[in-house]
This record gives C-alpha cells, sequence and structure tokens, in this order.
C-alpha cells in the first residue's frame, strides 16, 4: 500500500501537474480499466497532503466518473482534449467576451448619430414651418383682385387695427385679417380716423400707408334738422350774423359746388322708395335729412343728394314709420309734412344730453298728439311755424311784433288760414320728430305753447291755453 502511495506516474509528478493544484481534469471518455481506482488514490493524495511540511494544498474531491461528460468545466480550466465538445464553452466565451470589449466604444458612436439625427430633423421641420408661414405672409399682402372699383371705409378715432382689418376684409379689398395686422403692427403706423375710398387691386402697404396718412378721397358734408332748401328770410334777420346757415344751399355752395349744379341737382328726377307717396310736382323740400355725409371728392351734388336720400329711407325702414304712420291715418309723405312742422316747432337734436333730448322728445310726442287731433277732425292746425314758411315762400319780411301780418298771409302753407296740412313739408324733419309723429302721446290735451322758461305746456280747453300764455308766455308769445 505505501509503495502505491510513493509510486507516481510522470504525469502526476510533471511541474504543471505540481504548479497547478486546482487543476481537475475531466476525461472525456472513461477510465482504462489498468489505472488505480479513484478512492485509492484520493485517500493517498489526502494522506501526502496532510503530512507536515508538504508543499500540495488540499485537492477538491474529484467529481464522479459518470458525471464527466454532463458537467460543464470551470471557467479557468482549459481541457486536455482537443475534441469539439469540451471546447465549445471556451470559444463562446471568448466570443462572447470579444463582442463585448468590441461593442463598448461602438455603442457611443450610433447614440450620438440619433441625437443628431432628430436635431437635423427638428431644424429641417422649423426651416420648413418658417418658410411657409413667410411665403403665406407674403402671398397675404398682395391685392385682393385685380379690381379697380373704390370702395369706401369710415375710419374712427380710437378704432382698433383688428377692427379696421374686419371693415376692410368684409368690403373684400384685402386677403387675410391677420396679415394685415402683421404688417401693421411691424411699420408700427397708426391710422388716421378718416374716411377712404380703397380698391381690391392695392396691396396691403398701399392701403396701410394710405390710411395712415388720412385719406383725402372724401370730404364731410354737414345738413342740419330743421334746414330749408333755400335761405330763410326769417331765420337769416334772427341770427347773430344776419345769414341762415342751415339751409341745404349754403351747405353745398361751402363743399364747393356752383350754384348751377345745386340747381339742377333740386330739379333733378331721384329713384327712390322714400319719394313713393311724393306729389310729382312738389320740391325735396323735408327730405334733405340732417346728418353729417362723408361724399368722395368728385362726387356732383346730385349723387350727394342720392347719398342723403338713401340714409333717410334707412332711418324710415329702422323704425317702421311706414306702418306706423299709416295707424295714424297718414300716408309717408304726410307723415314726412307733419314731423317737419314739430321740428320746427320744437328741435330736439341739438340737445347736449340724453337726458334732455329725451325729456323734449316727450315734448315733441305731445305737439304730434294735438297736431293729429286737429288733422283728423278737418280743423286748421294752426301752427305759427307754417305761416313763418309761407312769408318766406313769398320773400316777405315779417316784423317780430307784428303777428297779425303773419296771420293773415295769403298762403296754403298758412295754417292758421288754412286747414289741413301744408302742400309740402316745410324743413327737413330729425329722427327724433318722425318717431314723435309715428309714436304720439296718448292725451286729452288740445292746445300747447312754448313758455318763456323753455318748457312746453299744454292745456284741455281754451281757458287753459289762454291762462298759460298770461303765465308763462309774455315775452316769446308777443314775438315771431
Amino acid at each position: 500500500m505505501d509503495g502505491f502511495r510513493r509510486s507516481r506516474s510522470p504525469e502526476s509528478r510533471s511541474p504543471q501537474a505540481m504548479a497547478q493544484p486546482h487543476f481537475q481534469p475531466r476525461p472525456s471518455r472513461p477510465q482504462s480499466a489498468g489505472l488505480p481506482h479513484a478512492d485509492s488514490c484520493s485517500q493517498a493524495q489526502m494522506e501526502r497532503q496532510s503530512r507536515p511540511g508538504s508543499q500540495y494544498q488540499p485537492l477538491q474531491r474529484p467529481r464522479p466518473l459518470s458525471n464527466v461528460n454532463n458537467t460543464l468545466p470551470d471557467v479557468g480550466s482549459v481541457p486536455r482534449n482537443n475534441s469539439q465538445d469540451s471546447t465549445e464553452p471556451f470559444r463562446n466565451r471568448r466570443n462572447t467576451s470579444e463582442q463585448e470589449h468590441a461593442s463598448t466604444p461602438l455603442s457611443k458612436k450610433p447614440r450620438r448619430h440619433k441625437k443628431w439625427l432628430i436635431a437635423f430633423v427638428i431644424f429641417s421641420v422649423i426651416a420648413a414651418m418658417a418658410a411657409g408661414a413667410y411665403l403665406w405672409y407674403t402671398s397675404q399682402l398682395k391685392a385682393a383682385s385685380r379690381s379697380t372699383e373704390k370702395y369706401s371705409i369710415v375710419i374712427s378715432d380710437g378704432d382698433s387695427t383688428a377692427a379696421i382689418a374686419a371693415k376692410l376684409k368684409k368690403i373684400g379689398v384685402i386677403r387675410d385679417e391677420l396679415a394685415f395686422r402683421i404688417y401693421a403692427y411691424l411699420e408700427g403706423k397708426a391710422m388716421v380716423g378718416s374716411t377712404c375710398r380703397v380698391s381690391p387691386s392695392q396691396t396691403v402697404p398701399e392701403i396701410v400707408a394710405k390710411l395712415a396718412a388720412g385719406c383725402r378721397d372724401f370730404k364731410a358734408i354737414t345738413f342740419y334738422p330743421g334746414g330749408t332748401l333755400e335761405a330763410s328770410r326769417y331765420k337769416a334777420s334772427r341770427a347773430r350774423s344776419g345769414t341762415d346757415k342751415t339751409n341745404a344751399r349754403y351747405v353745398l355752395k361751402r363743399a364747393g359746388f356752383s350754384d348751377n349744379d345745386i340747381t339742377a341737382a333740386f330739379h333733378a328726377v331721384y329713384d327712390s322708395p322714400l319719394f313713393a307717396d311724393k306729389p310729382a310736382d312738389t320740391s325735396l323740400e323735408g327730405y334733405v335729412f340732417g346728418e353729417t355725409y362723408h361724399v368722395a371728392d368728385d362726387a356732383t351734388a346730385k349723387q350727394v343728394l342720392e347719398t342723403v336720400f338713401a340714409h333717410m329711407y334707412k332711418i324710415v325702414q329702422k323704425n317702421n314709420l311706414v306702418a306706423k304712420f299709416k295707424e295714424q291715418g297718414l300716408n309717408l309723405y304726410q307723415g314726412i309734412t307733419l314731423a317737419s312742422i314739430v321740428e320746427r316747432e320744437l328741435t330736439c337734436e341739438d340737445k347736449p344730453t340724453a337726458e334732455r333730448k329725451e325729456r323734449c322728445y316727450q315734448y315733441q310726442r305731445g305737439i304730434a298728439q294735438v297736431f293729429i287731433k286737429r288733422f283728423r277732425a278737418g280743423a286748421k292746425l294752426g301752427s305759427d311755424i307754417t305761416a313763418v314758411y309761407a312769408a318766406d315762400k313769398a320773400k316777405i319780411d315779417i316784423p317780430k311784433d307784428d303777428t297779425s301780418a303773419l296771420v293773415s298771409i295769403n298762403s296754403p302753407y298758412n295754417t292758421r288760414k288754412y286747414k289741413g296740412l301744408p302742400p309740402t313739408p316745410i324743413a327737413a324733419p330729425g329722427e327724433l320728430s318722425l318717431q314723435a309723429v309715428a309714436n304720439p302721446t296718448e292725451t286729452d290735451y288740445n292746445f300747447f305753447l312754448a313758455g318763456d322758461d323753455g318748457l312746453i305746456y299744454f292745456a284741455k280747453t281754451n281757458e287753459e291755453h289762454e291762462a298759460n300764455i298770461k303765465n308763462h308766455c309774455q315775452k316769446l308769445c308777443a314775438e315771431i
């Protein structure tokens, strides 16, 4: 037994075996029959290693031979044979290690490439959007069309750029509101309140420049409520300047029209539903509606009046005057005529506050009720102001204190002498006087007068009326 322990094969005594005590060979085939038993060999090795001074370290117990083919070698082991089965794990590990080593520096490059690619895509999208926006913006600044037709636009003081853009878009002279607003903002130009004539053939820069400079294409013409076609001798005699500045001829002459142009316009024929009930041989008295109008510099006097008549008919439609006059037993022409008398008796359009204007309008409604009652009864309207108009038509100067001369004027316009309405309106009614005739107050009053204090006094009977004259109208009632 001891001899067996001392005897060692050349392989077991080799320096390589001694230098690698942990090497555990795994044969790929069963042990030969001539070799010692594994248990005996292991026991001999353990006894030798347990001796004092032994240079060997304890070895692990060899695995059974039956498990050799089913067990993978240790990571650090190197199999002795060159069979494919025993070397494949080592090759796989080597390949895996090489792949990990190779992929470590290369893995950063695709990531960096992806970042640059994403940045490039984002930049390209932004650049494309910016280019598209610029192309859209420049295209919207071009003329809306080739049409050279002129359209009027009124720019009020305080209008925002958005409001102006909406007006221009509505009449079709610009392509886009936003582009107009952007251009106006970038230019920093404030648009001046005025009335302009613009065309779809103009570009946005041209339109903005024109609006910023203040248009000179239009001029303002103001007619007055209560004004007449021709100058009133009565008004002139009582004006400080000695001139009646409220008549239509005076206003048109101030606007640059000649007397011949004005006369031709006064006698021209106009096609408007406003004149539906107007007798053919009557003048335009009462139809030059009091308002401020913006007309083209090159407009004729006739075109100015056409603008006036169109505006007045809008007032008629807005207040449903045709139907409401009919309820009072009046057609449109008669309603305008009666409203002109109410306007001359008491003007409310010039009142400075809404409260005073409303109070004046209620007085007008009461005056309209008195006249409508007399008209329905077939009585004289008894309006002194109609006699004044008759004197103007006859070019008669009436002294302020001679009321008897006024009453005695022989004219169908003198309702102190003749029954019913005068042949034509005696002045241009205002919107409130038209509304007053259409909506008279429901009262039982039959008389009225304007007192020295500026108030209107109503009475049911003649006795009450005389008392009002005595108590409230000592100055005004003594004059015309």
